[in-house]
């Protein structure tokens, strides 16, 4: 997607998230059926189940290219440096995240569509709590905004690891905090715990248990009604300074966006006119309310 030719047909599939993403990630390209040596162009394969077993054909030649794909992604996803997710291609045989089309074998009945590619299996198996989506399911503003919250959150905390000291793990929990708070509470409060009982600890072993629980924190999808939470505690900190008109409408947005009526954008921005306004500096250094860079926060990606 948007970096070769390699689809099936010869062409190259567009995707507006990931030309808008160019400018702040690195990506590391990979087309596994060309990897497998099916060429381009190349006749489709597809997912097809024999006596419970789902292997990669190729119909018109008959070619089985499950094993090669198992090698190949194994081999593939071994030398991967650190990441922080991927992006896979939608209902692909190989690549695709949910509703794959599985077909029978001999092909003589309609098929499922609830597969997952070949690759993209051995993808979730291996980096079962990074955060994996596909381009067409970064259509949609929830999921789009839950995958690039983490994906920026896990490059810092990345770099943390190669170059940072405990400061920096501390500062960047507490800027984090109002953040994990909207994925599991409990666990935000562990990763505090992690860091206020630290005493004696190497470093190392510091970020490697911060890093696991960080991990296992972000795989939980933020709620709606935790994110709500976290408007109401920020609105505490204004609560004496602003009038009744300006809360009523503050707490209107918030039901609103509770309901599914405006984005979350809308009750993000009046808590930020009132940090500027009030330069209120704790809320200030939150990542809850720019947790990915502006130019990405569209409403929609087509």
């Amino acid at each position: 997607m948007e970096f070769d030719s390699c689809r099936y047909d010869g062409s190259m599939i567009k995707s507006r998230i990931i030309q808008r993403l160019k400018d702040y990630a690195d990506f590391m390209p990979v087309c596994p059926e060309v990897e497998v040596g099916l060429g381009i162009p190349r006749a489709p394969i597809r997912l097809v189940e024999n006596e419970g077993v789902i292997e990669l054909i190729q119909p018109s030649t008959g070619v089985n290219v499950t094993e090669k794909m198992s090698k190949f992604a194994d081999s593939f996803l071994e030398a991967l440096p650190l990441i922080d997710g991927f992006i896979l291609k939608n209902k692909s045989p190989s690549c695709g995240v949910k509703a794959v089309r599985i077909y029978p074998h001999g092909g003589n009945s309609r098929p499922r569509i609830d597969g997952v590619g070949a690759f993209a299996r051995e993808v979730f198996q291996r980096y079962y709590q990074l955060p994996v989506e596909d381009e067409g399911r970064l259509r949609n503003s929830l999921i789009r905004e839950n995958f690039l919250t983490r994906i920026f959150a896990l490059a810092e905390y990345r770099d943390i690891i190669k170059r940072g000291d405990f400061n920096d793990l501390l500062e960047f929990h507490t800027r984090n905090k109002l953040l994990l708070m909207t994925h599991n509470q409990i666990y935000s409060r562990e990763l505090g715990r992690i860091l206020s009982n630290s005493k004696n600890k190497p470093l190392r072993t510091i970020k490697m248990e911060y890093g696991q629980l960080l991990l296992k924190t972000l795989d939980e999808t933020a709620s709606a009604q935790a994110i709500v939470n976290v408007l109401q505690h920020a609105l505490g900190y204004f609560s004496q300074e602003l009038s009744h008109q300006e809360k009523a409408l503050f707490l209107d947005s918030v039901g609103k966006y509770r309901e599914g009526k405006v984005p979350l954008l809308l009750c993000q921005n009046l808590l930020k006119s009132w940090i500027i306004r009030f330069d209120e500096d704790y809320l200030k250094k939150q990542t809850f309310f720019n947790p990915y860079p502006d130019e990405l926060m569209e409403i929609t990606f087509i």
